[in-house]
């Protein structure tokens, strides 16, 4: 069994992969997260794991937009707790750093350090493991990266500083993909949430009589999230997670009814709520 993640060792998603999994499985690095999907649907790879949201920076439309586009079902997710480094090559000084590279999403996610550092210019790279490499290997004397205490570990970095995220409780949702539909097991009557995808009919007052659909049968909703529908000028779709697997009546029911407002429809997975989880950081 092998588990497909984007970046670079020390990345945030091999760190979830690592807790999820227990670390019994062969990890994969591949270059990003479209990547990721590609492993999973051609079999070089059993699961793939992707974050989707982050409590700070929001969701990483990037992926929602990749789950709708490929053949893969969520079967898992895990909350991982996030804490920023800022990591530079041995004998370079906080004094010295001109530039910070790191994943666009850990920019907003660290706004108070930059408003103590205004001059400091910022670089996206589509990995923070990536970013530390990509420092690593020019021997920058002048810049740092932002990533894991696991990959200034890996990577030999010097800790410039530490917890440079504005809240302490940041965390960021992964959700683990597969070809098939099977969720991966959980501890016996443990909760279980769904997520599905959606376009209303153009009828007044659509979205709120979809959503009344599971208000209706009691059913408790986690998340929406709408994306525009590419080439279709400003047409939506509606990412949804609700209470509850999509095979019990209550929420059968409940599709069934909103399958008669909808114009499209797909079921992206029935599995686990996920637990949160604290990395551990090693040597290795």
């Amino acid at each position: 069994m092998s588990i497909a993640y984007a970046g670079e060792r020390g990345a945030f998603a091999e760190l979830a992969a690592r807790e999820y999994f227990k670390g019994k499985q062969r990890l994969a690095a591949t270059a990003d997260f479209a990547d990721v999907f590609k492993a999973v649907i051609k079999k070089s790879a059993t699961y793939g794991i992707v974050p989707i949201e982050n409590t700070l920076a929001g969701s990483i439309h990037q992926n929602y937009d990749l789950l709708l586009e490929h053949p893969c079902f969520i079967v898992g997710e895990i909350c991982l707790k996030v804490a920023h480094f800022l990591l530079a090559n041995k004998g370079v000084r906080r004094a010295d750093i001109k530039r910070i590279y790191s994943h666009p999403q850990v920019f907003p996610q660290c706004r108070n350090f930059f408003k103590r550092y205004p001059k400091l210019e910022v670089v996206s790279i589509p990995n923070t493991a990536l970013a530390v490499k990509f420092v690593k290997d020019h021997k920058f004397t002048d810049a740092a990266a932002i990533a894991s205490m696991q990959a200034g570990i890996d990577f030999n970095m010097q800790f410039l500083a530490r917890n440079i995220e504005d809240n302490k409780h940041n965390m960021t949702r992964f959700l683990v993909i597969s070809r098939t539909s099977r969720p991966l097991k959980a501890g016996r009557g443990a909760p279980e949430k769904t997520s599905i995808v959606f376009a209303t009919k153009d009828l007044p007052g659509a979205l709120f009589r979809c959503l009344a659909v599971f208000a209706l049968r009691d059913i408790n909703l986690f998340k929406i999230e709408s994306r525009p529908v590419h080439g279709k000028g400003f047409k939506y779709l509606f990412y949804l997670d609700f209470e509850g697997n999509a095979e019990k009546q209550p929420q059968r029911n409940a599709i069934a009814h909103l399958r008669e407002l909808t114009t499209f429809y797909r079921c992206l997975g029935s599995y686990p709520v996920g637990r949160i989880a604290d990395p551990h950081y090693a040597v290795r």
